[in-house]
């Protein structure tokens, strides 16, 4: 009984863990550039010899997890927690997208979506802490939602603890907060009152863990998460509209094929006018966007943070149409050309090259 009121969230898993299997399969477990340096973090945490970038120590949470499973090979504990986390997130899309919605095949195609998107394939099982970054904000989303949904206070504190944990994984999970205040600010149910109470009370268990990790980091090692955005500032000197114009380059290419069912999904919203409905997505629009204020680059990586809104929004677009071997055949060319493009690895040279001719470069 619980399996067959549960198939489509039991559908999403087992394709979440063959997409897993194929993306180890033809990528293997990748290492970037940073990849040395967490696993410079990790040794550092086990006692061993390491050069360790003072900077990293700002995003313990990952390698302090990867630590006790380093027996497995150098790293490994890295790829182990992102499959963990990879599993996770599959689920949490899916429960997001249900609790906005309330169709559960629309939720299997959101999670189908996330866990094919070409980040997520580059990146999410690869020797990094991206993929428990993106679960702590899915999770801060979904414990809004369930919050609204049932008024239980207490979810008001474990949100607020867990996204203040989840900064030292990556900070991106911190934008729950966002999200969080902006849909208690447009809460019809709330007076003035309430609403300052409820974020104040949020805040409060957000900044207990994230203030004390930060001092103690501060207290060892003399270095803060604004030091850390101030050295990466200098990317500016390139220019605003250049470093826009490659973030614009990422973003289509973070949902690839799926931006026409995102225009479907708003067409339909706007058409349909539910106003909670319409909360949501607005209250999710700054944390979205904040990418564009990511003075390190990070492409593709840092531009997901958009991925959640633009494919619950996609899953409604799809979820509208009723031919399936339209649907079945749109599935199969996106997660195509998801992989292809993740096989070729492509850059966003095309902005490059359209900024030397206007005279940015």
């Amino acid at each position: 009984m619980g399996i067959k009121n549960n198939k489509y969230l039991v559908l999403a898993l087992i394709f979440a863990l063959f997409n897993a299997g194929a993306i180890f399969f033809i990528f293997g477990a990748q290492k970037y550039g940073d990849s040395q340096d967490y696993i410079e973090v990790i040794n550092w945490f086990r006692g061993e010899p390491s050069q360790i970038t003072p900077w990293r120590l700002l995003r313990p949470l990952g390698p302090l997890m990867a630590a006790p499973f380093e027996f497995l090979g150098k790293g490994s504990g890295l790829v182990l927690e992102n499959i963990i986390f990879y599993l996770l997130s599959a689920i949490l899309i899916f429960k997001i997208t249900e609790l906005i919605y309330g169709f559960r095949r629309q939720a299997l195609f959101a999670s189908i979506f996330f866990v094919t998107a070409t980040p997520v394939i580059e990146f999410g099982l690869s020797y990094l802490v991206d993929m428990g970054g993106w679960f702590f904000y899915l999770l801060s989303i979904y414990l809004t939602l369930l919050y609204f949904k049932n008024k239980n206070e207490r979810l008001i504190a474990i949100n607020g603890l867990l996204s203040g944990i989840g900064v030292f994984m990556k900070e991106t999970a911190g934008l729950g907060v966002i999200f969080f205040g902006l849909m208690v600010l447009f809460s019809g149910s709330l007076n003035i009152k309430e609403k300052i109470f409820k974020i104040a009370r949020f805040g409060a268990f957000f900044l207990v863990p994230f203030a004390l990790i930060q001092v103690l980091i501060f207290r060892y090692f003399h270095i803060t998460f604004l030091d850390w955005y101030l050295m990466g500032t200098s990317r500016f000197g390139e220019g605003l509209l250049l470093v826009f114009l490659r973030y614009l380059g990422q973003l289509f290419r973070v949902l690839g094929a799926l931006w026409p069912l995102v225009l479907i999904g708003i067409w339909q919203e706007l058409r349909e006018k539910n106003l909670e409905r319409i909360k949501i997505f607005l209250a999710l629009i700054p944390s979205s966007f904040s990418f564009l204020l990511w003075t390190f680059g990070g492409g593709g990586r840092v531009a997901f943070i958009f991925a959640p809104l633009g494919i619950v929004l996609a899953s409604y677009g799809l979820y509208g149409q009723k031919n399936k071997l339209g649907i079945a055949l749109f599935l199969s060319a996106m997660i195509i050309l998801n992989y292809y493009f993740s096989f070729i690895n492509p850059k966003v040279a095309f902005v490059d090259e359209i900024a030397k001719l206007l005279g940015l470069l």
